[in-house]
């Protein structure tokens, strides 16, 4: 049997929750997902299209308390997941001292708490279960300083270690929970850092003015290469994998 039929087979009308659908590598996640005949359940404040592959929830990720009660409501119609995926996250740029409180809350409220709604949300459930799988996606950035991205850096770290901590509480259940921290990939957030279009090239390169070392395989990730390792973790191809955290940046963190 190939991995494909594998993952169909273990996918098939199965559910499986994506946090940050809408675009880049959640999109790209929540569709590989779907290929394989899982029933999706897509999460984000807006979808750039109309995505008739999976079910897409319009939401806050922000709004953790209304976010709580959406869960929720879910759990009690039985569409709680098999697999988990978190990928929302939001970036706020500014040194230390020109940061908003604003700007820190919101970062802290999408790319971490965010995360623990969701961890909390399906606790429960996962324990009941006895099978399934967390993976959040994190960033290089989670364990590694950067410029002018305090907030971001902070809020990743604490999104990496909240599944690492459900991981080792949900161990014996069963349950696995791994990191995903990728480096630059070609998503909206990435582009829109870009001050004109020689932006993927000076990425490449590297800024040795912010000690940020460049990409040795000399190329950008694509959210379709970060969707299949998230498949890989997800999935019981890796079924004696937990708690780690796998760095996919091309080489960027040497």
């Amino acid at each position: 049997m190939c991995f494909d039929d594998s993952l169909k087979q273990e996918y098939h009308n199965k559910i499986v929750w994506v946090t940050g659908a809408g675009q880049g590598i959640g999109l790209s996640v929540a569709k590989q997902f779907a290929q394989l005949g899982a029933r999706v359940v897509g999460f984000d404040k807006q979808f750039a299209t109309t995505e008739p592959l999976f079910k897409a929830i319009h939401c806050d990720l922000a709004d953790l308390v209304t976010l709580e009660h959406t869960l929720a409501a879910l759990v009690r119609q039985d569409l709680a997941p098999y697999s988990l995926i978190n990928v929302a996250g939001v970036l706020e740029l500014g040194a230390l001292e020109a940061l908003s409180l604003a700007q820190w809350q919101h970062c802290q409220q999408v790319n971490a708490g965010a995360v623990f709604v969701f961890l909390k949300s399906c606790a429960a459930h996962f324990k009941q279960q006895r099978s399934g799988s967390i993976v959040t996606v994190s960033s290089n950035a989670s364990h590694t300083p950067r410029q002018n991205m305090a907030a971001y850096c902070a809020s990743k770290s604490a999104s990496t270690q909240l599944t690492l901590t459900a991981g080792l509480e949900l161990a014996e259940y069963g349950i696995r929970a791994n990191v995903i921290a990728p480096g630059s990939t070609l998503t909206p957030m990435q582009t829109g850092m870009w001050r004109d279009n020689s932006g993927a090239e000076q990425v490449i390169k590297g800024f040795p003015s912010q000690y940020k070392l460049g990409i040795p395989l000399q190329k950008l990730a694509t959210p379709e290469e970060m969707a299949h390792s998230v498949l890989f973790y997800a999935s019981s191809l890796s079924s004696h994998t937990t708690m780690q955290v796998i760095t996919i940046d091309g080489g960027a963190t040497l």
